[in-house]
């Protein structure tokens, strides 16, 4: 057994990559944490509040926070960059998922769900 994080803000959501090798870790204090093979990559900011859920589709993270956002970051390595926010959810975004787009190999389908009662789709490309 090993602990990862070790830290005064609640942990509220957790994801682990589709090959493993990356776990992603967002806190009531809106930034997400990160490991590589179980080693601290770094911290992702950008959320105001909490980071209430985390998806990763390839080498983009989606992170959804009680700042009613969603996050669309490009991991290239170590490196998260903020390719953009989307905005659109009246209350904190609770849950996201994300599949590859069928009709176009380089973008992806998101959907989130927010305490607003909604459900929307977003289009995304990588």
């Amino acid at each position: 057994m090993q602990t990862l994080l070790d830290q005064e803000c609640a942990v509220t959501t957790l994801v682990v990559s589709k090959s493993g090798s990356i776990v992603y870790c967002g806190s009531s204090d809106g930034v997400v944490n990160f490991w590589e093979e179980l080693s601290h990559g770094g911290v992702i900011k950008g959320h105001k509040l909490a980071v209430l859920c985390v998806a990763v589709g390839g080498n983009l993270v989606f992170s959804g926070s009680a700042d009613k956002t969603i996050c669309v970051w490009r991991r290239v390595g170590s490196i998260h960059t903020c390719l953009s926010v989307l905005t659109g959810h009246v209350g904190p975004v609770k849950c996201v998922a994300v599949e590859k787009d069928v009709e176009s190999s380089d973008k992806w389908v998101v959907y989130s769900g927010s305490l607003d009662k909604s459900v929307k789709v977003w289009r995304v490309s990588e």
